[in-house]
């Protein structure tokens, strides 16, 4: 069985989409929805039991897993620890070793080869990837549940980001300033470098 082609951006867009929402989660006071320890190693949880983890190998190679609730998979492990089942069948050995260091559920694997994403294509239809901003709308979506949300809290219940300023933060990623952050979260109370400083640690 050969594995299956994934419509997901680059490697590099998904890079700049999580950098985006870490700046703004951290601002905000939510550290620990997206962050990077390095380049090599972004995580994501949303608190409601849906997580990620993107391990870098080097740009030619990454691993993308995690646990969303309503996955239809999930990773099996033989007596000895050994990842298996179906997200993994005829998936490259690399694939595995990511796994073996996670203690966690799975039930989503997918790998990049420099070209594109794959999936085992014995995998179950269905399922999410935990809310990830994978495109445009889902991380405008994400960076606007936290800036209504914080908003209401402050008194400024009114205040929406602009639309092209959370694609221009997802654009810049890692490299982003203290002012394109500051045109997405606009009057509310933030810590601006805070937020710059977890973007960059996305940095490859």
């Amino acid at each position: 069985m050969e594995l299956a082609a994934v419509d997901l951006p680059s490697l590099d867009v998904l890079r700049g989409r999580w950098a985006a929402v870490a700046a703004v989660t951290t601002a905000l006071g939510f550290p620990d929805v997206a962050r990077a320890d390095g380049a090599s190693s972004w995580h994501w949880d949303d608190g409601g039991g849906n997580r990620a983890r993107m391990t870098v190998l080097d740009p030619a190679r990454a691993l993308l897993h995690g646990w969303d609730r309503a996955g239809r998979s999930a990773l099996t492990r033989a007596a000895d620890g050994e990842p298996g089942g179906e997200l993994v069948a005829d998936a490259p050995a690399w694939w595995l070793s990511p796994l073996r260091a996670t203690t966690e559920q799975v039930s989503f694997v997918l790998g990049w080869d420099g070209a594109g994403w794959w999936r085992s294509a014995g995998v179950l239809p269905g399922g999410g990837l935990a809310g990830l901003p994978v495109d445009a709308e889902e991380l405008y979506g994400v960076v606007d549940s936290y800036v209504e949300g914080v908003a209401d809290d402050q008194g400024l219940g009114d205040w929406r980001t602009p639309w092209p300023s959370v694609a221009a933060l997802g654009a810049a990623g890692p490299g982003m300033t203290v002012e394109q952050l500051a045109d997405v979260l606009g009057p509310l109370r933030a810590d601006l470098p805070a937020g710059v400083v977890a973007a960059g640690r996305f940095a490859a």
